[in-house]
């Protein structure tokens, strides 16, 4: 992934979500009131549409087979980001919104699980202030 792909998820994710009236809203959001910040592994479970479930030890068992939205590319995106971070390599920030004192995320989940897996102290995230 990259920094466009997530930029696109998230903007699609916060418009499916009725976050923003269209496209152009969400994007000057997104681009304009967005801040990179680190987010504390401990701030995990009050993101509020993650399921802190999902923080298991493994990738299969944070996302059994009986609850895979996305089948087997949940597990392998899971794995991908592990890789990433085992070579010490740096993967995408996650996108969450601010709005109301609710931190929404947006686009990240398997970057957060896989951080969890490999007891990583925080992530980077791009922090959108509305």
């Amino acid at each position: 992934m990259d920094y466009i792909s997530t930029l696109q998820d998230s903007i699609d994710t916060s418009i499916d979500m009725k976050l923003f009236k269209n496209r152009k809203d969400s994007s000057v959001a997104h681009i304009f009131k967005s801040k990179l910040t680190k987010l504390s592994s401990s701030k995990y479970k009050d993101l509020d549409n993650f399921n802190p479930n999902r923080l298991k030890k493994s990738a299969i068992k944070a996302y059994p087979l009986s609850d895979r939205p996305r089948g087997n590319k949940d597990i392998s995106s899971i794995k991908f980001h592990q890789k990433q971070l085992q070579q010490n390599k740096n993967i995408e920030p996650i996108w969450i919104l601010k709005k109301n004192k609710k931190n929404i995320l947006l686009d990240g989940a398997h970057r957060i699980v896989a951080s969890f897996i490999e007891g990583k102290q925080y992530i980077y995230a791009y922090l959108i202030n509305i």
